[in-house]
């Protein structure tokens, strides 16, 4: 009996494993972003609203594959779904090394993001929500991304010079394909356990809710996509831009522990609107500012700020959602966010100034704090 429940627990652990390795490589865009979007410029000369759209574009594949789950997951097995995933994401990557125009990258980015990244956040996400601890298992599914991203942020800057843009497509090809033996243990009889009963959920609750989780991603995304040129702006060379949100990434995971150490001691409403409160100073130093260590330190506020506010969003529309199963559009949500936030700012930069990139980041995270408080007493707090 032992030796079986060995066995059980050691399967469970590589499938958590396998889900936290797929949602990981399925935010891969997301996590290369500031350097994708840098070398892209250079390499194209593009403007500010054509980063916008490169920077959603990715991000907008993740949306269409998260809101098409409900017809994709039930037709296909986990394996062909990861194996499809892998192979376009693979492919995409590499792709990126013979392509000569912004049109030709556009287009490459949205269909890996259909078909490789999209299906495997949703799916990875969306397996993870099914564990028996939910909450743990996406918090540490962030943790993971973060540090993900902050290695990657590190390390590509300076292999830049030594291998050339197209071996950097190569190099992050290889990196999907080392995830491949850890995904393979995903399969369609992964251990989840049901969530206790819960009543049904208000469509105009859970409506209003999806929307909260938007603003408040176009609250990260908007000025994520274009901190390396609000860098760049002030005469930071992109390796000094990798290597401060190499190390901006890793503390910013204090803002999630920060929640979960202190969870639904102060409810949900004013989490959220104390982290846009100390996102907005954050934001408005950052930008008022030409000293290297001020501007870093700003932008870790705003790190800081996003990442504890965040799991009270999910936490609202997770208990608001009920029965109907409505949580399972949340990474759609969220995708949709990231895809809009960096068109929205690209266009209000090229109307206006680069600077002004942040409005959008605060309006998103202030539209969503605003929600949360017509929303208050509507759901009742998870004890």
């Amino acid at each position: 009996m032992n030796t079986n429940h060995t066995l059980a627990h050691r399967d469970r652990s590589r499938q958590l494993v396998g889900y936290w390795v797929l949602a990981v490589l399925g935010a891969m865009p997301f996590a290369v972003q500031p350097f994708f979007l840098g070398v892209m410029s250079a390499e194209f000369s593009l403007s500010p609203d054509e980063l916008g759209y490169i920077a959603s574009a990715d991000v907008l594949g993740i949306v269409l594959a998260s809101f098409t789950g409900f017809w994709w997951l039930k037709r296909f097995s986990f394996k062909r779904l990861i194996g499809l995933s892998c192979t376009v994401m693979v492919v995409g990557y590499a792709a990126l090394a013979v392509t000569e125009s912004f049109q030709q990258v556009f287009i490459l980015r949205v269909v890996a993001g259909v078909f490789g990244h999209g299906i495997a956040f949703s799916l990875g996400t969306a397996l993870l929500c099914r564990t028996e601890r939910p909450d743990r298992a996406i918090a540490i599914s962030v943790v993971t991304q973060i540090g993900f991203s902050a290695i990657l942020l590190l390390t590509l800057p300076q292999l830049l010079d030594l291998m050339g843009v197209e071996n950097i497509y190569l190099l992050l090809g290889l990196v999907v394909l080392l995830g491949v033996p850890f995904v393979t243990h995903v399969s369609a009889a992964a251990p989840t356990t049901a969530p206790a009963a819960k009543s049904a959920g208000s469509s105009k609750r859970i409506a209003l809710l999806l929307l909260a989780l938007v603003c408040y991603q176009i609250g990260l995304s908007s000025i994520w996509a274009f901190i390396e040129s609000l860098s760049g702006e002030r005469g930071f060379s992109l390796s000094q831009t990798g290597i401060m949100l190499a190390v901006i990434l890793p503390l910013s995971m204090l803002g999630s522990v920060l929640a979960g150490v202190l969870d639904l001691r102060f409810g949900r409403v004013l989490p959220v609107v104390l982290a846009t409160a100390v996102a907005s100073i954050g934001l408005v130093v950052l930008i008022n500012t030409q000293q290297t260590q001020l501007f870093a330190l700003a932008f870790l506020v705003h790190q800081l700020a996003w990442n504890y506010g965040i799991a009270y969003v999910y936490g609202a529309l997770a208990e608001a959602s009920g029965d109907s199963g409505a949580e399972v559009l949340a990474p759609g949500s969220q995708s949709l966010g990231t895809a809009l936030g960096p068109i929205l700012a690209g266009l209000t930069a090229a109307q206006f100034s680069l600077a002004s990139v942040v409005w959008i980041s605060l309006s998103g995270m202030t539209l969503c704090a605003i929600i949360l408080i017509l929303m208050q007493g509507t759901y009742r707090a998870r004890n």
